[in-house]
């Protein structure tokens, strides 16, 4: 299995789908941080006659990782993608990812403008303090207020809904330590779906596979995600305001509301926004799969 070389105790893991030939390779970000590319992800695109790129971020999947935190910022995140795109010997990359996928390319256009061709980004999640604050302290739990309850039963701060989460996750018993991960997961994927159901929240919200990146995702927003300042991206996006960028947004995605992804779009030159007027947050919801799709298919 391809690995970049070690660094920082960290050797990420890749999988390139095609050859690459001189075409630009589609590079997919997954989101979380921590989620890892999933098998979903692979069916989205095995049909793109582009080769594609799927990178497992640090302490994520097939990554390995001397221990899950350490030297793991977006900062670092960005120089192993900058480190993939010289190994490969590519020029460009056209980025595709979501949620948190969206906010590593959108960071990575801004550092390294000149290696990206285009974007295809969906639920767009600028990761700055008022959308931290509408999902976890005041917002969405006015429209899911009894799973929010369920969510905040072992926290003492509503104001420090995140950091508690994380030395939740963090200390105690591994029984413990899985539980909070999974109430935590639970809430995001409740609000993932226009119609949730319980077999799918289960499933997200399996206490093993979720604690690593519940992990990750506590000590990423209790930072903003390491970015330079709050609200990073909008502050600088004027820089890559000329690269071509597909937005695809869910009208009933409540984990990352609308008005983000239409900032984004106001602000760029070449953004198109794509709305899909019956469908939330994930990439799943039958509108968002089906532009998605289309907007992959008219790159072959």
């Amino acid at each position: 299995m391809p690995h970049l070389a070690e660094q920082d105790g960290h050797q990420v893991y890749y999988h390139l789908q095609g050859t690459l030939n001189g075409d630009t390779p589609i590079l997919f970000l997954h989101g979380g941080p921590g989620a890892a590319c999933q098998k979903s992800d692979h069916e989205l695109l095995k049909d793109c006659s582009r080769p594609v790129i799927f990178l497992d971020q640090r302490g994520c999947g097939k990554s390995l990782s001397d221990d899950l935190l350490t030297a793991n910022t977006t900062h670092a995140l960005l120089k192993d993608i900058e480190r993939l795109r010289q190994q490969l010997n590519v020029q460009q990359f056209i980025l595709l990812g979501g949620s948190w996928g969206s906010t590593l390319a959108l960071s990575y256009a801004i550092h390294y403008p000149k290696h990206v061709e285009r974007m295809i980004l969906w639920g767009i999640f600028l990761c700055n303090s008022a959308e931290l604050n509408w999902f976890y302290r005041e917002g969405a739990n006015w429209i899911f207020p009894e799973e929010y309850q369920r969510f905040i039963e072992p926290i003492n701060n509503l104001d420090s809904v995140i950091e508690e989460y994380h030395q939740l996750v963090t200390h105690g018993s591994i029984k413990q330590r899985r539980q909070y991960a999974a109430q935590w997961a639970r809430w995001e994927a409740i609000n993932s779906f226009i119609q949730p159901d319980e077999s799918t929240l289960q499933q997200f919200s399996d206490p093993e596979t979720s604690l690593p990146m519940v992990i990750l995702e506590t000590r990423y927003f209790s930072n903003l995600a390491f970015l330079a300042e709050d609200n990073f991206i909008l502050k600088h996006i004027d820089s890559i305001s000329h690269i071509p960028l597909d937005i695809v947004h869910g009208r009933y995605d409540t984990i990352c509301p609308t008005r983000s992804a239409w900032l984004v779009a106001q602000s760029m030159q070449q953004a198109t926004m794509h709305e899909s007027p019956l469908a939330a947050h994930d990439a799943s919801e039958p509108q968002n799969r089906a532009k998605l799709k289309q907007l992959i298919s008219a790159l072959n």
